[in-house]
C-alpha cells in the first residue's frame, strides 16, 4: 500500500491588473519531493494513489480562499471566503464532492467563529486535516519552497496580508 501524500495550504502573493491577491489554496505533496503538487482534478478518489483516507470523496483541486486588498481609502483584506476557482468542468457527482469538500470547510469556520484571515486559515486546515503551509520563495530560474508548520504558515499569511497592504498604501501615497 502507498504512504498517504501530505496535504496542505500553498500561500502566494499576486498581482492582478493592479490589484494585491493573497490567495491560499490546496495542495500535495509526495514523499521525497519538495515541489508541491496539485489535488486530483476528479477529487481525491484512491487511497492507493496516496490520498489519506478522510480525504477520500472531496474535490479539493481549486479549493481555497483568495482575498485582495482594496484599494478604496480603507485599504481592507477583503473576499478571503473560501470558494472554488478554475473550475473547468463538472458532473454531478463532482459538484456533489465539491459541495462536501466546502461545506466541511465553512462549517469549521462557522464553529471556530474564524473571521479574521489567520483564523479562517487554521479553521480551514483543521477541516480537512492539513498539515503543513508552503510559500515559493526566490525568483525564476531559482524557485525553491519552503514548508512550514501551520501555525507558522498562519503567521506568515498575516504578514503577506500586512505586506500587501503597505504596498498599496505606498502606492496611493506616491
Amino acid at each position: 500500500m502507498t504512504k498517504p501524500n501530505e496535504y496542505g495550504l500553498m500561500l502566494a502573493k499576486t498581482n492582478h491588473y493592479g490589484t494585491e491577491y493573497i490567495e491560499v489554496t490546496v495542495v500535495r505533496r509526495e514523499a521525497g519531493k519538495d515541489a508541491p503538487l496539485g489535488c486530483s482534478g476528479d477529487g481525491e478518489n484512491f487511497y492507493s494513489e496516496g490520498a489519506p483516507k478522510h480525504l477520500l470523496g472531496l474535490v479539493l483541486d481549486g479549493l481555497g480562499m483568495y482575498g485582495f486588498v482594496s484599494d478604496s481609502n480603507d485599504n481592507q483584506f477583503i473576499g478571503h471566503d473560501v470558494e472554488f476557482r478554475n473550475v473547468y468542468a463538472m458532473n454531478e457527482t463532482k459538484l456533489k464532492r465539491m459541495t462536501k469538500a466546502i461545506a466541511r470547510v465553512n462549517a469549521r469556520i462557522q464553529k471556530d467563529e474564524a473571521w479574521e484571515p489567520g483564523d479562517k486559515l487554521m479553521a480551514f486546515a483543521a477541516a480537512l486535516k492539513l498539515t503543513c503551509v508552503v510559500e515559493r520563495i526566490g525568483k525564476a530560474g531559482d524557485i525553491d519552497w519552503r514548508w512550514m508548520p501551520l501555525v507558522e504558515g498562519r503567521n506568515r499569511y498575516r504578514t503577506l496580508i500586512n505586506e500587501a497592504i503597505a504596498a498599496v498604501v505606498a502606492k496611493r501615497a506616491a
